[in-house]
């Protein structure tokens, strides 16, 4: 691999001198085991931008596909729904999606109806995992894409189908983490709203933190479960919103959060997963730690009209202390040890930063 870090002259001279170059050697140096062609880091303190550095002819200013990252978007919608008296954890599908459902045919399964806002934000509402099984994004969505594009919305017929499947464990039972879980949220907010999802989460979200954002044209489809498109800046300054002492998400949204019981995930005995993101309590001091990642990886049949060959993945981090960083690399590098060798690389560069201070 070619491709060379993209930071020079005075930039360069105050990324060596702060330490924070060690962020761009640690992207450079998982990029050549990974075999990345292309991708960028963007690192955040302060509440400002102070690092990036990209490989391969990316731009790291240029807005890229959120995949799974959208869940925040969505989570943070549902969040201020339930601030505004609007919805409640507890409220069940059967009643946030009264409408739809009374448009369209009755929910195959009954315990569907039963299951909460709470557990399909933590992905306990019974859904099947895995991109073969996940009643969105596997098998329902290779059937959708042969007579729509990816490039619209969703229509009814995908959420119809969703809501079709059968659960394949109690709800609230087990974490089985997928995509229909926050598709099934991103059709609540539509309801509870009374606004397209698109809409309501610019106003609500994005606008009042200054940041904006679009749907990926080429997966409009992923919507609410993983459609966004937005600069790394941007995603970055929307983590701000899971701070610990943020309150702009409401009382009770952060409360509920920060609260770990029902939510742990079986991969990180000291994590949970809460609004969208995953959450730990921080090494020192007070305050939580979130993070998330997102990939997709997509080959269309031949008899898809418009879909795009898509492989790639993002990981962000925001830490207690407000010091944050995104990751974009293609092609997509799958779950497991080639994941966590990029995650222990960036916390050695946070943590050749601190030491510098």
């Amino acid at each position: 691999m070619a491709a060379m870090l993209a930071l020079a002259g005075p930039a360069a001279a105050t990324a060596q001198a702060s330490g924070l170059d060690a962020f761009g050697q640690a992207l450079k140096s998982w990029a050549k085991e990974q075999r990345i062609v292309r991708g960028f880091v963007v690192v955040r303190r302060g509440g400002k931008i102070v690092y990036r550095a990209a490989l391969g002819g990316a731009d790291a200013d240029a807005p890229v596909h959120l995949a799974s990252l959208s869940k925040a978007i969505t989570a943070a919608c549902i969040a201020t729904l339930i601030r505004d008296g609007k919805l409640a954890f507890d409220t069940p599908v059967a009643t946030a999606l009264k409408k739809f459902i009374a448009a369209h045919q009755r929910l195959r399964d009954p315990h569907l109806g039963q299951v909460t806002v709470a557990q399909l934000l933590t992905h306990r509402a019974g859904f099947a995992n895995g991109d073969d099984d996940d009643p969105t994004s596997g098998r329902n969505l290779d059937r959708y894409l042969r007579t729509h594009t990816s490039r619209e919305p969703p229509k009814p017929s995908l959420l119809a189908a969703t809501l079709r499947a059968k659960l394949m464990h109690p709800p609230g039972e087990a974490y089985a983490y997928g995509n229909a879980a926050y598709f099934v949220l991103g059709a609540i907010v539509e309801e509870a709203s009374g606004q397209n999802y698109l809409a309501y989460c610019r106003d609500a979200v994005l606008r009042p933190l200054g940041v904006s954002g679009d749907l990926e044209p080429t997966w409009r489809v992923s919507s609410a479960m993983g459609g966004w498109r937005m600069r790394a800046a941007d995603f970055l300054t929307l983590l701000d919103l899971f701070a610990a002492n943020d309150a702009r998400l409401g009382a009770t949204p952060k409360a509920w959060m920060l609260d770990p019981a029902g939510k742990a995930v079986p991969f990180d005995a000291a994590a949970w997963y809460g609004l969208g993101t995953l959450v730990r309590k921080a090494d020192a001091g007070a305050g939580v730690d979130v993070w998330h990642w997102g990939s997709w990886d997509y080959r269309p049949d031949k008899g898809e009209r418009g879909t795009v060959r898509t492989s790639f993945v993002n990981y962000a981090m925001r830490l207690a202390d407000g010091t944050a960083w995104f990751m974009h690399a293609e092609p997509r590098v799958e779950e497991g040890a080639p994941r966590a060798a990029l995650a222990r690389a960036l916390h050695d560069a946070y943590r050749a930063v601190m030491r510098r201070e």
